[in-house]
């Protein structure tokens, strides 16, 4: 439907099904509107990224927003979420993530984007699916060096693959993961024309539940129109340097207009509020 359901709160189990999850992302010509990615859960400057306090904050104020988090693996083969690999920035702590245990590691702290240390500790995986309650949909950055087939296991655990999709480095990475779990929700990059011929004759775009992730730079109508044919929904990121994100929301506006007006179907932001204000 790739449309936003704004001041609703979402209910246990809103998705728990496949027909949840792909109304949810299955395009329609003619939307009037993009559906809204909180990048790291889009934490202000006095907020945590990748936490449960920040995702209960975003959510609570755009309750149809997907939210996007980092997955990493510790030393004993547990997951945790965090953005860079070492704990350095994030937390109170040095070093590689990789090199603690999950024990130790719920001795740190997080800190803000400012960098102020707060009292919040580093959420496992398990934690956040079992916040989450399948009532909003989770964007799954496995970070290299973490089997996403791994970390899938928790989300069948928690009986969560309707209301995940995992994002993929490589279309070899993504055939993978829909090898063993066929029904699940994958996102990978198609970054240039090159991907885009390739994934149009690739057995991975014929499974559909698919979405790629389009280069921030626009492209013409008819790459998009390309993807959209094969029933692929196109995500778009705002963020980084030199990117809209960066610059005041009314001197994006016709920015982020002009990327849905030429076929992206979602907005990956840091600023999801802002945003989906636009629309």
């Amino acid at each position: 439907m790739l449309a936003l359901t704004a001041g609703k709160a979402q209910s246990v189990n809103r998705f728990q099904n496949g027909k949840a999850i792909d109304t949810f992302f299955q395009y329609k010509a003619g939307q009037t509107r993009p559906l809204i990615l909180a990048h790291r859960g889009a934490p202000s400057p006095s907020d945590t990224e990748n936490s449960i306090r920040t995702f209960d904050k975003t959510t609570k104020a755009l309750p149809d927003a997907i939210i996007e988090m980092d997955v990493r693996m510790t030393r004993d083969s547990n997951f945790v979420l965090l953005h860079d690999t070492t704990l350095d920035r994030e937390s109170n702590a040095k070093g590689p993530v990789a090199d603690w245990t999950l024990n130790d590691l719920k001795t740190i702290k997080l800190k803000t984007l400012a960098g102020e240390l707060t009292d919040q500790p580093i959420p496992t995986f398990s934690e956040i699916l079992a916040w989450n309650k399948n009532r909003y949909m989770l964007a799954l950055d496995v970070k290299p060096g973490t089997d996403p087939l791994n970390v899938m296991k928790e989300v069948t655990k928690y009986k969560a693959e309707h209301s995940v999709f995992v994002i993929c480095y490589s279309f070899a990475e993504a055939q993978r993961v829909r090898d063993q779990y066929p029904d699940i929700w994958l996102a990978v990059g198609v970054n240039s024309m090159d991907d885009l011929e390739r994934l149009e004759t690739d057995r991975l775009a014929t499974g559909h539940r698919l979405i790629a992730l389009t280069p921030q730079k626009l492209q013409p109508v008819s790459y998009y129109e390309r993807l959209h044919k094969l029933g692929i929904p196109c995500s778009i990121g705002t963020y980084g340097a030199g990117q809209l994100d960066e610059k005041p929301i009314a001197e994006a506006t016709a920015g982020y207009r002009a990327l849905f007006k030429q076929g992206g179907d979602i907005i990956t932001t840091d600023r999801p509020i802002d945003v989906a204000g636009l629309f």
